[in-house]
């Protein structure tokens, strides 16, 4: 029986197998290939780093069989052990080695057809997108994820390049500043080390004396510095709209100008800025787009400065962004950080040097033209495609009988972008004392061809051969989408050109040149054109009905949403939307995505230490808990020295409790099991008396006890004016810790004295934060905001143990 059984087993597996086989239809050539080959991870032929997740496992089988061991839809081996497979799918029971082999037949029916999602491009949209489906665990449920890449390497508009001199030098300029948590984990995940920077960003430009300077940016707030033409021309222009303001909306990007700036500002600098970076005028652009990206001045503010200036005061400038702080790598560049971020999902899933160039959405295929000298071509079956391919470009592969594919086309075919010219300068010597203490200037008057020149060695020591004997420069250029003049945007006309202007406005000399980089990108800025967004409401929908996800910098097309972090996004966002059926937030949405520090889609931790820091408060002691370690700084600098799992600078905030605040109301439905509140500096703060280290804070917290060094208040607190219903000279501690209970949690508890904890750090498992609701923790988080003293609502800091005991 025990044979028989044996047997039986035996026979149902190799007829499964068989059958699985078959299904696939596909023959096998003499050495058991099947003709089609995955490309694998390759940058100009030599293999990228291992994903962690496949180091360990093919570690023991050495390269070659290693290999053998992958198996996908289109690559089989005759040597494969299927047995193997099938056990490591988890869709065999062994018994005991070589004893009875139990099918799950359901399992492998299931496994003959799975789900295809291929995602064109490995930029960070793509990446994004292949980041979520590797956190979704999607290959393990069926699904076959394959990234198409026409280039060498990842990084797509994001990628790195280093000349032969040693210069490195990004495709385009970027730095990186987030709205959202998942995105900044993922880069503190694969990048350890980085730059940080304040940014110092400037407009340089001929004022009406003739003089060039260099105006603060955003040059709205800062009127202050220009000549006293200008000067006085910008502020009528402000008082004019303030006394009569425009009312309606405005039809273009010039009437919104008009309406938030006035007539003065708006000839001084926003329309000739605007017209040389977007190629178009103002009234050809709408003004949907515009958000977070263009600050409106404050009138009275600027008047103050003005006031300032004239009494001979040095009137502070105006800083203003979503970048006013940003971060870049310490090392490789920008496409090195993607890089990075590559080498954490499955290398198997990238395929080099293979470029589109046809979708035939009827029977969803995909051609693709494969490889980097010799090349052929092959087809690809997908269920959903995730594009990040120029919008205008994608829709002219797509064959369909679809009769309104031609209007798809045609209105896909009236977006406007720019070309954009990167010339990129390396230079002997040392930053002149004019650029050395800013990030990158503005340049809108017509003696220059670039919009912007960018310090790139300001960055990363790492962007240069020798920081001490080399410097670096990039100039943007803009080149219209159809230009009268073609002759003149050609390579050696707009390096010639650019030199000129860094000699003209002293910046360098020729003979300081030692290298010389030069990129066209052919599509350079996505304009927000008129009809931009009439076309897109009508051409994605379409796609998205034959399940394609055109998304990214241009796939989308939405430059209020093409900087780094929403790009990456708008990838991870797609993933959810084909995976899990959760609406988009960032494309369809940009004003909401970029009005607040997006959350969502962060696995919490098991336990987490959350600190409130001051300046130049030393972090050291965190070291061994900095993976655990959420940082909020409340100072000025620029950064951590340490890579802790997450820092981030909360302005405007004064005291502890309300940092503690912030993080439970900001992470309400995401609390980690336990977490630990904690000031800045151990050796400086009063949190550890209670415990001599997390770790036993974490112990305590378990047993549902925040803090042991607690005492019975009903002693005097001091004077206390902010509260006026206690009436003696000393308050008694009990009446304002009273108050201070009603007003924030809405009761007080009966008795003489509270349980309370002077230290004002404690540890707190998610469960006792919830015993309050979210709505009573923004009440009191409002309720600390009415208050004015700093001594007051540090008493705050004495209810923590009441509130979650």
């Amino acid at each position: 029986m025990a044979f028989r059984s044996r047997l039986s087993g035996t026979l149902s597996f190799l007829i499964c197998v068989g059958l699985y086989l078959s299904l696939f239809n596909r023959p096998l050539d003499a050495k058991g290939a099947a003709s089609k080959q995955v490309s694998d991870l390759t940058q100009d032929g030599e293999q990228l780093d291992k994903s962690h997740a496949e180091n360990a496992a093919e570690s023991s089988l050495g390269g070659a069989e290693a290999d053998n061991r992958r198996v996908t839809r289109r690559q089989y081996s005759a040597t494969f052990d299927w047995y193997q497979w099938f056990l490591d799918k988890e869709l065999v029971n062994p018994g005991n080695f070589g004893g009875y082999c139990e099918v799950d037949h359901h399992q492998v029916r299931r496994m003959v057809k799975p789900r295809k999602i291929v995602i064109i491009g490995s930029g960070p949209t793509g990446l994004g997108a292949a980041q979520r489906l590797y956190d979704l665990r999607q290959e393990d449920n069926n699904t076959v994820i394959t990234i198409l890449e026409k280039e060498g390497k990842p990084g797509g508009l994001a990628s790195s390049e280093r000349d032969e001199m040693g210069f490195l030098w990004d495709v385009g300029v970027h730095v990186v500043f987030s709205h959202y948590t998942y995105f900044d984990r993922v880069l503190n995940l694969a990048v350890p080390e980085w730059n940080y920077r304040r940014r110092a960003s400037f407009a340089f430009m001929k004022g009406s004396d003739g003089i060039r300077r260099f105006i603060p940016y955003p040059v709205q707030n800062n009127i202050h510095t220009m000549d006293k033409v200008d000067q006085q021309r910008s502020l009528a222009g402000l008082e004019e709209i303030t006394r009569n303001p425009i009312s309606g909306k405005p039809v273009n990007f010039d009437e919104w100008m008009l309406q938030k700036f006035g007539v003065g500002l708006a000839d001084v600098f926003m329309r000739k800025y605007n017209r040389k970076i977007w190629t178009v005028d103002t009234k050809e652009m709408n003004s949907a787009w515009v958000g977070e990206r263009v600050a409106v001045p404050d009138i009275e503010e600027i008047k103050t400065k003005i006031d300032e200036v004239d009494s001979g005061a040095n009137a502070k400038d105006s800083e203003w962004g979503p970048n006013r702080f940003f971060r870049y790598p310490k090392y490789n560049g920008t496409g090195g950080m993607w890089e990075s971020v590559a080498r954490r999902i499955p290398r198997r899933w990238f395929n080099f040097h293979s470029k589109v160039i046809g979708i035939d959405v009827d029977r969803k295929e995909i051609t693709v033209e494969v490889g980097k000298d010799a090349k052929h071509l092959e087809t690809i079956e997908y269920d959903s495609v995730i594009s990040t391919v120029p919008l205008d470009v994608f829709t002219g592969f797509i064959r369909s009988s679809d009769e309104s594919l031609k209007e798809m086309q045609q209105l896909a075919s009236q977006l406007v972008h720019t070309h954009t010219h990167v010339v990129s300068v390396g230079l002997a010597g040392q930053l002149p004392a004019s650029l050395a203490d800013k990030s990158w200037v503005y340049f809108p008057d017509s003696d220059s061809p670039f919009y912007r020149l960018t310090m790139f060695s300001n960055y990363s020591d790492d962007h240069v051969p020798n920081p001490a004997a080399y410097w670096s420069l990039m100039c943007e250029i803009a080149e219209p989408e159809v230009s009268p003049n073609p002759g003149y945007w050609t390579r050696g006309n707009l390096i010639k050109a650019s030199i000129k202007a860094l000699v003209l406005y002293g910046f360098a000399t020729a003979d300081m040149v030692v290298s010389i980089h030069y990129r066209r990108l052919e599509h350079g800025y996505p304009v927000p054109s008129l009809r931009r967004d009439m076309i897109l409401d009508t051409v994605q929908p379409w796609l998205q009905s034959k399940d394609i996800y055109s998304r990214g910098r241009f796939g989308g097309w939405r430059y209020e949403v093409a900087n780094q972090d929403h790009s990456f996004m708008q990838g991870v966002e797609a993933a959810d939307k084909i995976v899990l059926s959760v609406p988009e937030l960032s494309y369809p949405d940009p004003n909401l995505a970029n009005s607040k520090k997006n959350t969502d889609r962060v696995v919490p931790l098991d336990w987490e230490i959350v600190i409130a820091q001051d300046d130049h408060q030393d972090l050291e002691w965190l070291k061994p808990y900095a993976d655990h370690t959420l940082v909020y700084h409340l100072g000025t600098d620029l950064g951590p020295l340490i890579q802790f799992y997450a820092w981030q600078r909360l302005e405007g905030t004064r005291r502890k409790a309300q940092v503690f605040l912030h993080h439970i109301t900001t992470n309400y439905d995401q609390l980690a099991e336990v977490t630990i509140f904690a000031q800045g500096d151990q050796e400086k703060s009063r949190c550890f008396k209670c415990f001599g280290n997390p770790q036993e804070f974490l112990s305590s917290a378990r047993k549902a006890v925040s803090c042991e060094w607690r005492d019975c208040l009903d002693s005097d607190l001091g004077a206390a004016d902010e509260f006026p219903q206690c009436s003696q000279d000393k308050k008694n501690g009990t009446e304002i810790l009273g108050i201070l209970n009603r007003n924030c949690w809405g009761s007080v508890r009966q008795g003489t004295g509270f349980s309370h904890c002077w230290d004002g750090c404690f540890g707190a498992t998610k469960e006792m934060i919830r015993r309050h609701s979210l709505e009573s923790y923004r009440q009191a988080s409002t309720y600390l905001g009415t208050i004015s003293k700093d001594d007051e609502d540090h008493y705050l800091e004495t209810l923590w143990h009441q509130m979650l005991s």
